[in-house]
């Protein structure tokens, strides 16, 4: 009897422990299923935030296994939108203005190009005036007329510059490239060019050549003209300590370089990192006219042609402006 009750209640143990055991396995692969989920659910959360952080607004993360899952996916999800929404106005109102923008630099093109055409008439008669056409002038009226011819120069600069801006914006500087372009012919030309400008201003340019001779390169000569004469332009109008400017040619086997250099006013070295900045100019503090349009398209046609441009200075001692181009 006894053994009986013995086998009765140890079947009775094994069967509370078995469906303890069934139990407890139930409730691990509820939890399992709960784990792997929830494990799921943080991958994909993770992805979403990753990719909207990269700028990626277009995923969105489903609703997790829980209530409390499911208000974070609500919350992220209604973040994105919201981002998103904020970006179509950004871009929206990038467009307006972009638009804006361009309505006001072709009205600035089309009145510097009917500026340009008066001032080079003007330009012309001055020079008529200058050499006697009309009537013979006496040193006085001369000297007033050349200060004139001189701030009609300026402002042709001026206008020229505008367009020049205008048309690197729109189109930006498509080389002509020539190849086997004599150095030193095209510095002569360059200089015999611009020294009816350098005898206005009681200046002389002075020419080192350092090139290996007959040195030959490949560049489109007219923008390196361009980017030439408004460097003389600038040393001209800067250069008030010395009547010379000087031009150095030198070349080595990689490089070829055309440095101008004044001795006047300098370049402060606060200012001498902004110098190539659109619309950045000095030349307020030196009574002077400019729109800081100069240089900015310099560096642009160097920066075209392969190039790039390095300046030194110190107040008071000048400033050289260095061409570097590749070697042909």
């Amino acid at each position: 009897m006894i053994k009986l009750l013995l086998y009765t209640l140890s079947l009775l143990i094994f069967i509370i422990f078995v469906f303890a055991y069934l139990n407890l396995c139930r409730k691990f692969s509820l939890l399992s299923a709960k784990y792997h989920k929830t494990l799921k659910y943080l991958k994909a959360l993770s992805q979403c935030v990753s990719s909207a952080r990269w700028g990626n607004l277009q995923i969105r993360i489903e609703n997790g296994p829980n209530a409390i899952t499911e208000e974070i996916s609500k919350s992220l999800n209604s973040f994105i939108e919201s981002v998103l929404d904020r970006d179509k106005m950004i871009l929206e109102y990038v467009e307006k203005e972009k638009e804006n923008n361009n309505i006001k630099e072709d009205f600035i093109a089309m009145l510097t190009h009917d500026l340009k055409v008066p001032i080079i008439a003007q330009d012309n008669t001055l020079d008529l005036l200058l050499e006697g056409k009309f009537k013979e002038l006496n040193p006085e009226q001369k000297d007033a007329i050349r200060n004139i011819k001189i701030s009609n120069l300026d402002l042709r600069h001026l206008v020229e510059s505008l367009l020049d801006s205008h048309k690197f914006e729109k189109k930006g500087f498509v080389p002509k490239i020539q190849d086997d372009i004599n150095l030193r012919k095209f510095i002569d030309d360059t200089i015999s060019q611009t020294n009816s400008i350098a005898s206005l201003h009681n200046k002389i340019i002075r020419l080192y050549d350092r090139c290996e001779p007959d040195y030959k390169i490949s560049t489109d000569i007219f923008l390196l003209k361009r980017v030439l004469q408004n460097l003389l332009l600038n040393a001209i109008s800067y250069g008030i300590n010395s009547q010379y400017i000087d031009i150095t040619l030198e070349n080595n086997d990689t490089q070829c370089i055309i440095s101008v250099r004044d001795y006047g006013l300098g370049i402060s070295k606060e200012n001498i990192d902004k110098i190539f900045n659109k619309y950045y100019s000095a030349a307020e503090l030196y009574s002077k006219a400019s729109m800081g349009l100069g240089l900015y398209l310099s560096n642009k046609i160097i920066e075209t042609l392969g190039g790039k441009i390095r300046v030194s200075s110190e107040e008071n001692k000048g400033a050289e402006f260095s061409i570097i181009l590749p070697a042909k």
